[in-house]
């Protein structure tokens, strides 16, 4: 394994490189749309414990909707394929993604399911989610399809229903787009194999330190040559897996206040890095330094990287 050194810092040809591709780069995102309750306390109580929360907090989340934001914060065109339910807990949820410059108008609006709903303990440097999926689960593949009648460049997948991620890849297939395929399978299809088939399909594979194993098993023979696998490693950084090996980057130092959507903040940065060509060592430093952010406030969208951010990073600890 290769390591990079801490303490990045990006070339002003970098800020332009990223500036450029989130100008020229159409981005649909697809996955989740959830009203997160972050509970946060002091450490985990054990079976049958107990400990207080010292803080709560409620704020829109979900993996894709927080991607899409942290793409839209860098600059980029992106849009959000997602669904919520005929509420006012999903109308606030689309006017949040509007407000933040994220087109909505892929969202589906399911009548008599509800939004989804994530419980998130934050238990000292543990964190859990609770899913109550809600509309989530009614993505279908006709919406699917009508997304992709619109003219992307790249397509950030996470956690949609199984039928609509069924649909993204047969709809992709042999097109411009399914070269483009950047899947974050989560901890929900990282250990089903059914996902086995869609790995190698994927451009970039996004996973934490407890799908990769799973992921790893499902991977085809020379995966190496043709997919690359990019490893958020929280304190430890990321590695990045390809066919010249495994390239670790140390985690930017920041005070760590929640870790809540860190990981899609470092995908958003880490397509965004994809798209403007830059290579492996710079787009997980680009990663790091936007999940560095993500995680010095609370809540999944709490702080998220600017250009502004990127080009002049020092990191404040």
């Amino acid at each position: 394994m290769t390591s990079l050194t801490s303490g990045t810092r990006l070339a002003g040809t970098e800020i332009e490189a990223l500036r450029q591709a989130g100008r020229r780069a159409r981005v649909l995102v697809a996955g989740s749309l959830n009203h997160d309750e972050i509970l946060i306390a002091d450490h985990d109580p054990g079976d049958e414990g107990a400990v207080r929360v010292r803080d709560r907090v409620t704020a829109p989340g979900g993996h894709a909707g927080n991607c899409a934001c942290a793409l839209a914060a860098l600059g980029a065109e992106v849009s959000l394929l997602a669904a919520v339910g005929a509420d006012d807990t999903g109308e606030l949820l689309v006017s949040d993604l509007r407000a933040q410059r994220v087109d909505v108008s892929p969202i589906v609006r399911i009548a008599g399911s509800p939004t989804g709903r994530v419980v998130i303990p934050v238990l000292g440097e543990q964190h859990f989610m609770l899913l109550l999926p809600g509309a989530n689960d009614e993505l279908a593949g006709e919406h699917v399809r009508q997304a992709l009648a619109g003219d992307y460049d790249a397509l950030v997948i996470f956690d949609p229903a199984a039928p609509a991620l069924a649909e993204i890849f047969a709809a992709t297939a042999g097109t411009a787009l399914g070269e483009n395929l950047f899947w974050n399978p989560g901890g929900i299809y990282a250990h089903q194999r059914s996902s086995a088939q869609y790995l190698a399909r994927c451009r970039t594979i996004l996973v934490n330190r407890n799908e990769w194993p799973a992921v790893q098993a499902g991977l085809p023979a020379g995966w190496a040559g043709r997919t690359e696998v990019v490893q958020t490693l929280g304190a430890d950084g990321s590695a990045g897996h390809s066919g010249e090996g495994v390239l670790h980057a140390p985690a930017e130092a920041v005070q760590l206040m929640d870790p809540t959507g860190a990981g899609d903040a470092f995908a958003a940065g880490y397509v965004l890095a994809t798209l403007a060509g830059l290579a492996l060592p710079r787009r997980l430093a680009v990663g790091n330094i936007c999940g560095a952010l993500a995680v010095t406030a609370v809540g999944a969208r709490g702080r998220h990287a600017t250009l502004a951010d990127l080009a002049g990073w020092r990191a404040p600890c």
